[in-house]
């Protein structure tokens, strides 16, 4: 492999981690459900607030919390490489997982985007206590959890136009960011796998019978 084919596969790798990052997947999630399901005959502006309000809750409040734990000195860098660090924001992590899913249940979103959130709260929990003996994937458990929710939505004919289509990249974005973690080298094929399935298993499971 020549120098300049590993930059260009090293920059996808890091370009993929980071516009697929877990503070993003569930502003993505979001979208799919407001744009791809019957909830795009929404008002424009309500969709936007909705949107806003997650990627408030679910990004801006643990990236904030991130640089602030960083400021004092308890994780050591923006992607807590040290899984010892992560515990804390985890349970960030999860407590804004629980507040997406009031927002959008308070908004009067259907009940099966509210447990998307809600599933994500109980991986994000459960990812916590596993870190602190592995360090689990929590990439690919962000996108797990988004290929869970297009692939259910497929499934029960949510998503009007393309479904197969959607459930398929879905499914395909799941093994695009597994090649990215492993490339980085930032975890094992053990790890990326167990955090793919552990996200996919719940949200699926949570979305279907909670």
């Amino acid at each position: 492999m020549t120098m300049k084919s590993d930059k260009l596969l090293h920059t996808a790798a890091s370009l993929t981690s980071d516009l697929f990052s877990p503070l993003l997947v569930p502003t993505y999630g979001m979208a799919v459900a407001l744009f791809l399901t019957r909830l795009h005959y929404l008002p424009l502006t309500v969709r936007l607030w909705a949107l806003a309000g997650v990627f408030a809750i679910t990004c801006m409040i643990p990236l904030c919390s991130i640089l602030l734990l960083m400021r004092i000195g308890k994780v050591s860098d923006a992607s807590i490489s040290d899984r010892r660090q992560r515990t804390l924001p985890y349970c960030i992590s999860t407590a804004c997982y629980i507040g997406a899913a009031l927002f959008v249940a308070y908004m009067q979103a259907p009940h099966w985007l509210a447990m998307f959130f809600a599933g994500a709260a109980i991986v994000s929990f459960i990812s916590m206590l596993i870190t602190r003996f592995w360090k689990i994937s929590a990439h690919t458990g962000g996108v797990g959890g988004l290929a869970a929710v297009l692939f259910w939505l497929a499934r029960c004919g949510y998503i009007e136009t393309g479904a197969l289509v959607w459930a398929s990249a879905g499914i395909l974005l799941v093994g695009v960011m597994a090649w990215a973690r492993l490339y980085l080298e930032r975890h094992t094929l053990m790890q990326v796998f167990a955090g793919a399935v552990l996200s996919f298993a719940t949200v699926y499971i949570v979305i279907t019978y909670a």
